[in-house]
């Protein structure tokens, strides 16, 4: 079942790589690795230029994640990570973490069941509750 919907995913954002990057020298590869994340690379003129990775509900949990992402940015290019709509603010937090050390350009999607994609965007501090205003008469 979650090999199914990795496919959806990877089905769905391919189409969508199509439609950002329609350059006649973009070409995408798609794997699906041992753990069953689904695996995208993209590719200009025959150099690497992004990775993509859909994450099942398990696998982002895994604690080696982090420096596998770390590992893809040090290399300069575009990361994008896809995890289940349920967990992708999770995933977006961990991510922000990387920026401790580096600025890079990546990004956070989550799907449904039907493998739709949402960005996720940054988190928005919580706001300091200020005290109510006395009512002066």
């Amino acid at each position: 079942m979650a090999d199914d919907l990795v496919f959806k995913v990877a089905k769905r954002r391919l189409q969508e790589i199509g439609d950002e990057l329609p350059h006649p020298d973009i070409v995408t590869h798609f794997s699906v690795d041992e753990k069953g994340r689904g695996l995208i690379d993209i590719f200009y003129q025959g150099k690497l230029i992004g990775q993509e990775i859909i994450e099942t509900a398990e696998s982002w949990k895994e604690k080696d994640r982090l420096i596998a992402y770390r590992n893809i940015l040090r290399k300069k290019i575009r990361l994008v990570v896809m995890a289940p709509r349920s967990e992708a603010m999770r995933v977006r937090y961990m991510m922000l973490e990387l920026n401790n050390w580096w600025l890079f350009y990546y990004m956070v999607y989550g799907y449904d069941s039907a493998g739709r994609l949402v960005r996720v965007l940054r988190p928005v501090p919580l706001e300091t509750k200020t005290p109510e205003t006395p009512y002066i008469s």
